[in-house]
């Protein structure tokens, strides 16, 4: 009996077991593994028709159960499908994004789920994510060669977003990671080292010494890794120590960096006219900050100091012909020092220079100042005026003979300065003028005196008595003016007095 179940049962367990056998073995993997294949090989083309048919064969291969990693395998490619259908419709990225996450969740990243990966997410435009996943996963992103340019892209992107907010700490970084990557660094502005020189001269015009100097060393240091130039970066910090530093020691500073420019100078040749002025106008004003900090028994700077000074101010000229900067210090210092009413028309001449520079001397107080001393004038320009004033007084018929005659003397005095069409001695008819006109009329010849003889006594002592004289005489018009009320013969006396008294200021040699 016992025989007899045995031979039995155990061709009926075999059977089973080959029957088992071949339904998970053939028939089950048959279901799948056909359509995983077939859509396997649609996977090849770009039309979309075919994409569709390979996501719908995918889609039977998942439902027919397979187990493992041909689920794994599977899924995979379903969400490539996916991910190639994106180009026609882009909701399909996201679709192929959360068919990846899930099969990553299951089995964990290999070199091709981490590359569909990253290239889902850069198409998804979240570049941050990019660059995370890049700097996480290198290993197995490097392999695969576009991996590298794809996270470049999302680096440029990345920067460029930053820069628009003028956030250059951040621009400069993923700009950076760009150069690192070796990929695209063509597309990496020229500008770049500029745009944290830029920031460290916001900060200085904001106030912010400190990030001014911080983000002038960071460029520093940027450049000398790139192997370029830093007289830019120097420049700046020679400007962040500028208020509180050694003026000597600057000097120094900027000299250095004159002979950098001269060995290296920029590649972009106003860029080079323009750090070679700026780096030899502050030379020149550090020269002044010199002489400014020297204690005041020292006395004027010694002519070694001027011959020190010229050369500074050739070096600015030299530098830049256009800038009229060097002829506004040169212009300044010269009339500063000046002795006598020659040497201030020099240095009037060099600030005139200045003014006809295409980048020319504008500042309002310079301006102003050459005004004043054009409409002062110098001894010509007193003897015309004066030669003017005496017509002026000859015409008057209000002056008595003896007036007049006084005032002839005094023309023959100055004819041989006179032109063809001056001074005519006739009269001109003419109503009295009433008080306030009378009072006007002093104040303007007060003007007008002073404007004559000052150029002559400026350089005198206060208490010289050319100067005593000239006070009382208009002191006394002042009062005459105001009891010109009782009549106008006590004006005339002092208008007279006034002008003889400036002729004898003109020429004292020859006026009595």
């Amino acid at each position: 009996m016992t025989t007899f179940l045995l031979a039995v049962v155990l061709p009926v367990l075999f059977l089973t077991t080959v029957a088992s056998g071949a339904y998970f073995l053939v028939v089950l993997p048959g279901r799948w593994r056909g359509p995983y294949e077939e859509a396997l090989a649609l996977l090849d083309s770009d039309d979309r028709d075919e994409l569709e048919r390979a996501e719908t064969l995918l889609g039977q291969a998942v439902n027919a159960g397979p187990r493992g990693r041909a689920l794994n395998r599977t899924r995979f490619a379903q969400a490539q499908v996916r991910a190639m259908l994106g180009t026609y419709e882009p909701a399909r990225y996201g679709a192929a994004a959360t068919v990846l996450d899930e099969l990553i969740a299951a089995e964990g990243r290999t070199e091709h789920s981490a590359f569909l990966e990253l290239w889902l997410q850069a198409r998804l435009e979240n570049h941050n994510r990019v660059t995370d996943l890049y700097g996480e996963h290198r290993l197995l992103l490097d392999p695969r060669p576009d991996s590298r340019r794809i996270t470049a892209v999302s680096h440029l992107q990345l920067a460029v977003t930053h820069w628009r907010r003028r956030e250059t700490d951040g621009a400069l970084h993923h700009f950076d990671r760009v150069r690192e990557l070796g990929e695209l660094t063509d597309h990496i502005p020229a500008e770049l080292n500029d745009l944290q020189l830029a920031k460290g001269v916001q900060a200085v015009f904001d106030g912010r010494t400190d990030d001014a100097r911080e983000a002038f060393g960071a460029a520093r240091k940027r450049m000398e890794g790139q192997q370029l130039s830093t007289a830019e970066a120097e420049l700046g910090l020679v400007v962040c120590d500028w208020q509180d530093g050694d003026p000597g020691q600057l000097g120094d500073w900027l000299a250095q960096l004159a002979e950098q420019l001269e060995r290296r100078p920029p590649d972009d040749e106003v860029a080079a006219v323009r750090l070679r002025s700026g780096v030899a106008l502050l030379r020149l004003l550090a020269l002044l900050r010199e002489w400014l900090g020297r204690p005041p028994e020292s006395g004027a700077p010694t002519p070694d100091d001027f011959a020190e000074f010229r050369r500074r101010v050739d070096a600015v000229r030299e530098a830049d012909p256009d800038l009229g900067d060097a002829d506004l210090v040169e212009g300044l210092v010269r009339y500063y020092f000046a002795l006598n009413q020659p040497e201030r028309e020099q240095a009037l001449t060099v600030l005139d220079a200045g003014q006809r520079k295409a980048r020319a001397v504008m500042l309002p107080e310079v301006l102003d100042l050459m005004e004043r001393e054009r409409e002062l004038g110098g001894e010509g320009n007193a003897f015309s005026r004066y030669l003017v004033l005496l017509g002026e007084f000859l015409q008057d018929p209000a002056r008595s003979p003896e007036d007049r005659a006084q005032l002839l003397r005094l023309k023959e005095k100055f004819q041989r300065f006179a032109t063809a069409d001056d001074l005519d001695e006739q009269a001109v008819p003419h109503q009295r003028a009433p008080l306030d006109d009378l009072k006007r009329r002093s104040e303007a010849l007060r003007r007008r005196v002073e404007l004559i003889v000052f150029p002559r006594i400026r350089d005198l002592p206060a208490d010289s008595p050319a100067k005593d004289a000239l006070r009382h005489l208009l002191a006394e018009l002042d009062r005459a003016a105001d009891v010109a009320a009782d009549g106008a013969e006590v004006l005339h006396r002092a208008e007279l007095d006034l002008v003889t008294r400036t002729a004898q200021t003109l020429l004292p040699e020859e006026t009595p």
